[in-house]
């Protein structure tokens, strides 16, 4: 068998105190490295905290200008309603004309409207179109132009005729009118 191999004391100290220095050294360069890590952590924490700050700021920024454009975008919508609705108005009062005129058996030869423009009357602002018409049409037996404009005062009970013109043949002749259309829409 073997025997035990029995070290001397110096030995003993010698080797408990190289098998320290090693766990020291092992300690120090785990804890070196620790520290080194914990820094950079830190330093990434407080880049990140630092770019939180920055895009929490920029994300604001872009609110802001992104609700100024909402609000010109909803201004830009709000006055081309109120322009198309113009125009509907137009387009109907137009087509309202036409039909009077088959009604009447006249004929439309000439047809001119101003833009629309507000005039208050009553305490009430009213949207006026101001229109100009040539027509053509019979004399005989019952004038078809004293019916057109029956059926106009019927049609449109809104309105004015500012001026009538009617020039007669034999038969035919023609009638220059111009009036105002007064149209409300409440908002």
């Amino acid at each position: 068998m073997l025997k035990p191999l029995k070290l001397s004391k110096t030995t003993r100290w010698i080797l408990t105190i190289g098998i320290l220095a090693i766990l020291l050294a092992s300690l120090g360069i785990i804890y070196a490295r620790q520290t080194v890590e914990l820094r950079e952590l830190n330093t990434s924490v407080a880049q990140a905290h630092q770019d939180f700050i920055k895009y929490t700021t920029e994300r604001k920024e872009l609110e802001k200008g992104l609700e100024t454009k909402l609000g010109q975008a909803k201004s830009s919508i709000a006055s081309l309603q109120d322009e198309f609705g113009q125009y509907t108005e137009s387009i109907e009062i137009n087509k309202a004309l036409f039909e009077t005129a088959d009604e009447a058996n006249v004929t439309i030869t000439k047809l001119s409207s101003s833009p629309p423009e507000e005039e208050e009357l009553n305490g009430i602002t009213y949207q006026v179109f101001t229109l100009r018409l040539a027509v053509e049409g019979k004399v005989v037996p019952l004038p078809d132009f004293i019916r057109f404009i029956m059926k106009l005062s019927d049609k449109f009970p809104s309105s004015d005729i500012n001026s009538v013109k009617v020039t007669a043949s034999d038969k035919e002749g023609s009638l220059d009118l111009s009036m105002k259309i007064y149209t409300y829409e409440a908002k």
